[in-house]
């Protein structure tokens, strides 16, 4: 199964602002009417990761390429800059996969989905999503 994109789940985000489509993802649960907002967090959440991961991806090049070319000894402005900025990326990225797991752990308790043993609310969601693209 493919790993989830960032577009992958824009699209998601899209096609499930509307209740009817969403409702047609969750025909194989119980009550849909209640797990429309637990299932458009955890998209929401995950849109939100995958952004922050996307972020710390482009700061770590700029700092690779900048530090590829800096002279030795005392790091300049620029990269010093850098590295905060690519701590404040990565800060956020661990708080954004924290949301997903808390997300995905409501979804899971309220929609009664079946994890496998030794694997997290995270993952199971993330396939489920994976499925549904």
């Amino acid at each position: 199964m493919a790993k989830l994109t960032l577009a992958s789940v824009d699209a998601l985000r899209t096609r499930f602002a509307d209740d009817a489509a969403c409702d047609a993802a969750l025909a194989a649960f119980a009550d849909t009417a209640a797990l429309r907002a637990p299932l458009r967090e955890l998209v929401e959440a995950q849109h939100r990761y995958l952004q922050a991961e996307f972020e710390v991806a482009q700061v770590a090049d700029v700092l690779r390429r900048d530090q590829k070319y800096a002279p030795v000894g005392r790091p300049s402005i620029n990269i010093v800059q850098l590295r905060k900025q690519q701590a404040a990326t990565k800060q956020a990225a661990l708080i954004a996969r924290q949301v997903v797991a808390q997300a995905a752990q409501t979804f899971v308790r309220v929609s009664g989905m079946t994890v496998k043993a030794k694997q997290s609310p995270s993952e199971a969601c993330g396939v489920w999503l994976g499925a549904l693209r």
